[in-house]
């Protein structure tokens, strides 16, 4: 692929106070790594679903009801540590538009949790929701994988926040936790070891297929990934995270990550590349959205993928149905199901790039192969 694919493992090496370029903006919030700006009580986890389980489990003596009311449009990365912990699952649709929540505040009084989220860096839901669940005493926990480097990501009035920052760099261990009033009871079991030899073991197939070494292919570094994916998901706890991985965290350079970011996705807003096949679901990028990726709905998902790919481009689907609802009963997350795809605008690319990912969202319109 031209564009797309796995990370390779970071250096942990990195001055992480200032690796922006002269013309990144710099982060108004805090100075020094990017845990500074989360707070005090962060914790540092083997992933992001034993991050939320172990926010789940430090809320679990206090939180009798159980009752979690969560997005239809999820991943089940986000749902198995509900249920792991005990939760009745209640779900709420999202609009295809903005991919906008659509709350029921006749549940306000029959939940006990919150579960909220932004997508691709954008955060679209009802703030004045938000504070009338807060007033009524429910708990608010945000899931960050998608938003941790927005201005907006983290709404000051969750009381837990969990995700990963595996789709953001090149990480062993990417989940975060934090407890934003008071401090976590419960101590964190050491990383699993297998499970992180899986993922050094899938971060040294893909830099062989970068190098292009004799018998490396992404086909390989897809079954490595997915092996010690379908494993974790059968065994996850509140695992720790690694030495390595924490290294990276506090090393890499965020401001960076966010100017480069944002960088990419105006450049392909500009080139206009959108049609039926890629209508962009964040057609704007505010101050302060930092993208994880360009997300579009296509009329014919798989026939766009498939130009896309004879363009060298890797595009992404986020995620695969987890089949805990009817998509009759939330036809918003169905039509997201069914539609959305994601194109990289990462750190890894420049305008160079940029420029190939908007030749091939083009050429998805009419349906031309690469040639």
């Amino acid at each position: 692929m031209r564009v797309g694919g796995m990370f390779c493992l970071e250096n942990p090496v990195g001055q992480a106070d200032g690796n922006a370029d002269e013309s990144s903006p710099q982060d108004p919030v805090s100075p020094g790594t990017y845990l500074d700006t989360l707070g005090e009580e962060v914790r540092l986890c083997m992933s992001g679903r034993c991050a939320l389980y172990s926010c789940l489990l430090d809320l679990q003596a206090e939180d009798t009801r159980r009752i979690a009311y969560l997005p239809a449009y999820t991943c089940e990365t986000v749902i198995a540590p509900y249920k792991k912990a005990g939760y009745t699952l209640r779900f709420y649709d999202v609009s295809p538009e903005a991919l906008t929540p659509r709350f029921d505040r006749n549940l306000i009084p029959h939940i006990s949790l919150l579960g909220l989220c932004g997508y691709y860096g954008f955060s679209s839901y009802d703030r004045d929701f938000v504070g009338e669940c807060v007033d009524a005493g429910i708990t608010l926990v945000q899931d960050i994988t998608h938003s941790a480097f927005s201005a907006d990501g983290i709404d000051n009035r969750a009381r837990y926040v969990a995700g990963s920052l595996r789709k953001w760099m090149g990480i062993p261990a990417g989940g975060i936790a934090l407890k934003r009033q008071g401090r976590f009871t419960r101590p964190l079991l050491p990383a699993e070891e297998e499970h992180l030899a899986g993922r050094i073991s899938c971060f040294e197939e893909q830099q062989r297929v970068i190098a292009g070494e004799s018998g490396a292919s992404e086909e390989r570094v897809s079954d490595i990934f997915w092996k010690t994916e379908m494993r974790l998901r059968s065994m996850f706890n509140a695992y720790g995270s690694d030495e390595l991985s924490a290294k990276i965290i506090r090393a890499y350079p965020y401001r960076n990550l966010i100017h480069l970011r944002r960088k990419n996705y105006r450049y392909i807003l500009s080139q206009n590349p959108f049609n039926p096949q890629a209508i962009p679901v964040f057609p704007q990028l505010a101050d302060g959205v930092c993208p994880s990726h360009l997300s579009l709905y296509a009329a014919n998902r798989k026939r766009a993928l498939a130009v896309l790919n004879d363009h060298g481009i890797k595009a992404t689907v986020y995620w695969p149905f987890h089949g805990e609802i009817s998509p009759a009963d939330f036809p918003g997350a169905a039509y997201i199901y069914e539609h959305i795809y994601s194109v990289p605008v990462d750190q890894r690319y420049s305008e160079t790039e940029m420029a190939l990912v908007s030749e091939a969202l083009r050429a998805a319109g009419t349906g031309e192969s690469f040639s």
